[in-house]
């Protein structure tokens, strides 16, 4: 059987409004900053020539919302963009399972979502120290085999970017 290698794209959600305590955490959109910069990540994916197969999103606004803006820059239909509600607020571990129960057929996947869970997976999966994961960072990351072969130590840490590297 022929594995074609699989590409994710880590993707941590642009920068949120923190300054309005009477919104639900979930509830937090981008600011006018974080709008820009998920425009700049999308841009970035249609640089590496990266058509993603899945695009799967927390259901938190900040994440939807960087996901929109994302897509807009790239041929992905937004009504595709597969909302989780397991990625807010997840672990590592349910991150992981996430990414071990997709499909085989799709060969470039992105997921947005937040910190510390983020950073925590990219260094778990690839044993590589990439630290804190800036909002709009992306972690590019590449393994041989199938999605549900993904596991501590064995996916190759192709480039971090954090959002300071977009422009």
């Amino acid at each position: 059987m022929i594995h074609m290698s699989k590409e994710l794209f880590l993707i941590r959600h642009a920068e949120a409004d923190a300054n309005n305590f009477d919104i639900k955490d979930i509830d937090r959109p981008l600011t006018a900053d974080g709008e820009i910069v998920a425009s700049k990540v999308g841009r970035f994916l249609k640089g590496q020539a990266k058509s993603p197969d899945a695009i799967l999103a927390s259901s938190a606004l900040r994440t939807r919302q960087t996901s929109g803006f994302l897509v807009e820059q790239i041929d992905f239909d937004p009504s595709k963009i597969q909302v989780l509600d397991d990625l807010y607020e997840a672990s590592t571990r349910i991150l992981l399972k996430a990414i071990n129960e997709l499909g085989n057929h799709l060969h470039t996947v992105v997921m947005v979502a937040h910190n510390p869970a983020i950073s925590f997976l990219a260094e778990y999966l690839t044993g590589d120290i990439i630290g804190n994961v800036s909002p709009a960072g992306i972690v590019h990351l590449k393994y041989d085999g199938g999605w549900d072969e993904f596991s501590k130590g064995n996916v190759e840490l192709v480039e971090y970017t954090s959002a300071k590297e977009l422009e």
